[in-house]
């Protein structure tokens, strides 16, 4: 037997046990949730409200599937790995072991999507793209995302990693940072700089 960890109003997360995916199927269509041709559910994996799993797609042991995410045709989501609600997983795209892909994020087709990464929330990784680098930072105001790419997300701001270095000091201003922050989020972004030169892909 499997196990599979459904939302239950009123109660939370509930185990269902099952043989074949098939055994749930009352339990998935009174949720919303759509299970593709062929695709394959790891043991104690959760799927949220609205989810749509393709077809031939794999959703790995203790996986988390978000509420009206959308995992692609063929797409490989990793053992731990989670995806945010509304989180769109193109088709044949690969997540991988552990990675975290957050709240509206999209990843294109064949992307590549490597072992323990951090993809924040609305962040878009396009067709073919490969991340295996990755930098998350809370930092003491806005979280601070770096993928591989020449690119910085801080906050909802999304730049070339030349464009922070040149303007981190008039944007911090301009949102109320204090001179303190200011040179913080100036560090983080020199040393993002610097590793992208070796990471870069």
């Amino acid at each position: 037997m499997k196990e599979l960890f459904l939302y239950v109003s009123g109660e939370g997360w509930k185990s269902f046990q099952y043989e074949n995916l098939s055994d749930l199927d009352s339990e998935f269509q009174s949720r919303g949730i759509t299970i593709g041709y062929e695709a394959s559910i790891g043991d104690e994996a959760s799927i949220g409200y609205k989810a749509s799993i393709g077809n031939k797609a794999s959703i790995g042991d203790k996986a988390s599937i978000g509420d009206e995410a959308s995992i692609g045709y063929k797409a490989s989501i990793g053992y731990k790995a989670s995806i945010g609600n509304k989180a769109s997983i193109g088709d044949e795209a690969s997540i991988g072991y552990k990675a975290s892909i957050g709240y509206k994020a999209s990843i294109g087709y064949k992307a590549s999507i490597g072992d323990e990464a951090s993809i924040g929330d609305e962040a878009s990784i396009g067709d073919g793209v490969v991340i295996k680098n990755t930098i998350f930072l809370t930092a003491s105001r806005h979280p601070v995302y770096y993928y591989g790419l020449d690119c910085i997300h801080i906050g909802c701001h999304r730049q070339s990693i030349q464009y922070w270095l040149d303007n981190y000091q008039s944007v911090g201003k301009n949102q109320n940072y204090s001179d303190d922050q200011i040179v913080e989020y100036g560090i983080i972004i020199k040393m993002i700089s610097e590793l992208h030169k070796t990471w870069a892909i």
